[in-house]
């Protein structure tokens, strides 16, 4: 996606939601991006992480925002 960037990875789809909204608070615009092929929802297999993206000019805001949930 030209302009952004990836801010993280996350393996919990409703954690990745989670996530959003707090990057969201901080008037950071987030794309969530997630690659599961729909044909195995629920199998442990198929699990793929939600990316989780940023425009290339609020990066270091969201770095900033993200280590912050962590801890």
């Amino acid at each position: 996606m030209k302009g952004w960037v990836l801010a993280m990875h996350c393996h919990n789809a409703s954690m990745a939601q989670v996530i959003q909204g707090a990057v969201e608070a901080e008037d950071i615009p987030v794309v969530l991006m997630n690659k599961q092929d729909s044909s195995y929802v629920g199998m442990c297999f198929a699990t793929r992480p939600v990316e989780i993206w940023v425009p290339e000019s609020h990066e270091e805001q969201a770095k900033t925002c993200l280590q912050a949930l962590q801890t």
